[in-house]
């Protein structure tokens, strides 16, 4: 098993600069603007594990991209992993988790939804089967307390509730 991992990082500013495809630019060209106001800054970091198959081929098993994005008082990250498709000598996009932190006035409120593939209808596209709702707020001093939200889907479709936690913390 080989795990290789290869990351870039470059503010969005500087995406603007370097010549890129037509698809690519027009989302550039969308974040360009706050980037330039909130100096944004970006990392891609991809992980890719391989094995070797029964003909001694190198084979990926799971490849996961991370996207992430900061700005000052937010954080957006993308995860997405993709497997070999059964019938194909490609990857296709599995999952995709997306997370956005964002900085309030007594802590941080972090939501989280999960996309994935309906095993039963592997043609149809990703959907969100779950969401969280994670806030993390001052309770005093050095006192945190974090309260965590889990919603997934029912069998008629609806977010309903499944977990939620209260923890508190101190830092004494």
């Amino acid at each position: 098993m080989i795990d290789w991992h290869q990351t870039s990082t470059m503010t969005l500013v500087k995406r603007l600069i370097r010549p890129a495809a037509v698809i690519t630019v027009g989302w550039v060209l969308l974040v360009g603007t706050v980037a330039t106001a909130q100096q944004t800054t970006g990392t891609v970091t991809e992980s890719v594990v391989t094995h070797r198959d029964v003909n001694g081929r190198e084979a990926v098993t799971e490849k996961v991209v991370t996207h992430r994005e900061r700005s000052k008082d937010e954080e957006r990250v993308v995860i997405e992993t993709h497997v070999p498709l059964l019938y194909a000598d490609r990857l296709e996009l599995n999952r995709r988790v997306r997370r956005v932190t964002t900085v309030t006035q007594d802590g941080t409120q972090t939501v989280e939804e999960t996309e994935e593939r309906n095993p039963g209808s592997p043609d149809e596209p990703l959907r969100v089967v779950q969401r969280s709702l994670t806030t993390v707020r001052r309770s005093g001093g050095d006192s945190y307390v974090s309260e965590r939200h889990v919603y997934r889907r029912d069998a008629d479709g609806r977010f309903v509730p499944v977990l939620t936690q209260t923890e508190r913390a101190s830092r004494d």
